[in-house]
């Protein structure tokens, strides 16, 4: 009976974890050295934007782009290889299994930890979202929102306690 005891209570104390930061990061392949990439459009910048790595596009114009440390692709090699990595990796976040729910509103001054974040519907970036690593350089975030993506202006993502930018993933 005591040998059962133990083995339920372990059982049970197993049921009560739950790891909120199973997320792992995908393999990026040569979609790591793009910034900036769309597999189908035109990628366009208006205003002053300072941007360092290469940016490019798999179909489509790039205009508007004054400032760049880095190379611009259209159609080419690069971009058909990106294409073929970043469609990898695209499936490899969207098939990671979410564990946080959050509202459709992100930032406001609220900070999140590690983990895989799924949202409804439209989303917007408000105000100053913090993503806190804890101290875990190898800290991932993932984000699933389920359609469009925009910030409000002058709003900021904040990486603090060892989060770093190579970890944030936006599907």
């Amino acid at each position: 009976m005591k040998k059962f005891l133990n083995c339920f209570s372990t059982a049970c104390l197993l049921c009560l974890y739950v790891n909120v930061s199973n997320a792992q990061a995908p393999a990026l392949g040569s979609a790591a050295n793009f910034v900036l990439f769309t597999t189908t459009g035109a990628l366009g910048n208006t205003g002053i934007t300072g941007i360092t790595g290469d940016i490019g596009t798999n179909n489509g114009a790039i205009t508007g782009f004054g400032n760049i440390n880095g190379n611009m692709h259209s159609a080419d090699g690069a971009t058909f290889q990106c294409a073929a990595d970043l469609l990898l990796a695209y499936n490899q976040l969207n098939n990671t299994v979410p564990t946080l729910f959050p509202g459709i509103l992100l930032g406001n001054g609220s900070t999140l930890t590690p983990g895989v974040y799924q949202t409804p519907s439209a989303t917007t970036i408000s105000g100053e979202l913090t993503l806190d690593a804890l101290g875990d350089a190898n800290a991932v975030f993932i984000f699933q929102i389920q359609g469009p993506l925009s910030t409000s202006f002058a709003s900021k993502v904040k990486l603090i306690n060892g989060a770093l930018a190579c970890n944030v993933f936006w599907k």
